[in-house]
């Protein structure tokens, strides 16, 4: 496992903040078998007056990411590997469901964490809506989002007639989110 550690602002690194990294996302390599070669992106940062860490994984079909706050820039480094740790390991299951159905393909994890495994609650699709895309402007839409107090809203963008979203980041932005076709 490879880790690229960088600061952004006025986040110092000092050589135990590092380490602290090093062992916190080391623990995730046991997710891996010992064949893959992982980069793991470390991103630390001060945002709004709290530390903030972001961790990204890129794997052969899918990019991991969590980033989270804390008062201390340990307190968001442990958050944020924890967060990716879930989601490494839903991903694992996800990943081991389909190579059980399917004879010949090579594990992606290995079979461990079975403790973590029960205690991980099964994500169910609980409600499906259908919804007419309306044809509109960005503007429009994030206007429509706002009057619904949605997180997002899809619609037809009338600039390319392509589906899209839009959605408020975390930061205090918008999204968009297009197909291509």
């Amino acid at each position: 496992m490879r880790i690229n550690i960088r600061t952004k602002g006025s986040v110092k690194m000092s050589d135990n903040v590092k380490e602290h990294i090093t062992k916190q996302v080391m623990e995730l390599d046991k997710l891996f078998n010992e064949s893959e070669h992982i980069n793991v992106n470390v991103l630390c940062a001060e945002k709004g007056g709290k530390n903030s860490t972001e961790i990204t994984i890129v794997l052969k079909q899918v990019i991991l990411r969590s980033e989270c706050k804390g008062d201390t820039l340990y307190a968001a480094i442990n958050q944020a590997v924890d967060k990716i740790e879930q989601q490494l390991i839903r991903y694992k299951k996800k990943v081991n469901a389909f190579i059980k159905k399917r004879e010949g393909i090579s594990e992606y994890f290995q079979e461990k964490l079975e403790e973590k495994d029960q205690l991980e609650e099964k994500q169910e699709t609980v409600r499906v809506k259908k919804v007419d895309l309306t044809l509109m402007s960005v503007d429009e839409a994030i206007t429509q989002m706002e009057l619904l107090d949605h997180k997002f809203y899809l619609f037809k963008n009338e600039e390319n007639n392509n589906v899209a979203v839009v959605y408020k980041r975390d930061n205090g932005g918008y999204g968009l989110l297009e197909s291509l076709e």
